[in-house]
C-alpha cells in the first residue's frame, strides 16, 4: 500500500473545505432601499438651491428667457420657448437685457401669460459654463452665427 504524505492529506482536506465554502456562496446583501418619492431623478444635477425652491434656468435672448430647465410642473410646457419675466412690484417686466446671451437662474412661479412671475435673478453663469449648458441643450439661446456647412462627401469605390 502506498504511503500518503501528511502534507497531501492536509492539502486535500483544505481543498475539500474550500470547495464546500464556495458551493454555499456568499450571503446576498439586502437590496438598497427605494429612493423617497418626490426626490429629483439625479440629485447631483439639481440646480436649485433647495428642493423646495422653484427655479428656472435659461438663456437670455432678445430680453426674454429661453427656458432650458424648471422644476415647476406648470412651466414644463414652456421649455425651449422664450418667456417673459415680471417682478413682484405690480408685475413690471424684469429687465434681462444686461444678461443678453448669458445663462441665468431665476426664482419665481410660472404663469402661462406672464412667463416667470415674481422673478428674481439668483445667478448668472460664467461664459464657459453658459457655453457648456447651451451646447448640452442643443444650442438653445445661442446668439452666434451658424457654422459653415459640412464639406461634400467624397466618392466611394
Amino acid at each position: 500500500m502506498p504511503r500518503i504524505l501528511p502534507s497531501a492529506i492536509v492539502a486535500s482536506l483544505a481543498m475539500t473545505l474550500a470547495g464546500s465554502a464556495f458551493a454555499q456562496g456568499r450571503p446576498k446583501a439586502p437590496p438598497p432601499p427605494p429612493p423617497p418619492q418626490g426626490a429629483p431623478p439625479n440629485p447631483g444635477l439639481f440646480p436649485c438651491r433647495s428642493e423646495k425652491e422653484i427655479c428656472f434656468v435659461g438663456a437670455v435672448k432678445d430680453g426674454k428667457l429661453v427656458l432650458l430647465f424648471t422644476n415647476d410642473p406648470k412651466g414644463e410646457e414652456a421649455i425651449g420657448k422664450p418667456v417673459g419675466a415680471t417682478t413682484g412690484e405690480g408685475g413690471a417686466p424684469l429687465d434681462l437685457t444686461a444678461n443678453e446671451g448669458k445663462v441665468v437662474m431665476l426664482t419665481g412661479s410660472y404663469d402661462a401669460k406672464a412667463g416667470v412671475a415674481k422673478a428674481e435673478v439668483v445667478d448668472v453663469a460664467s461664459p464657459l459654463v453658459a457655453f457648456a449648458i447651451k451646447a448640452n441643450a442643443g444650442g438653445g439661446g445661442d446668439d452666434g452665427p451658424p457654422g459653415p456647412p459640412p464639406p461634400p462627401a467624397g466618392k466611394k469605390r
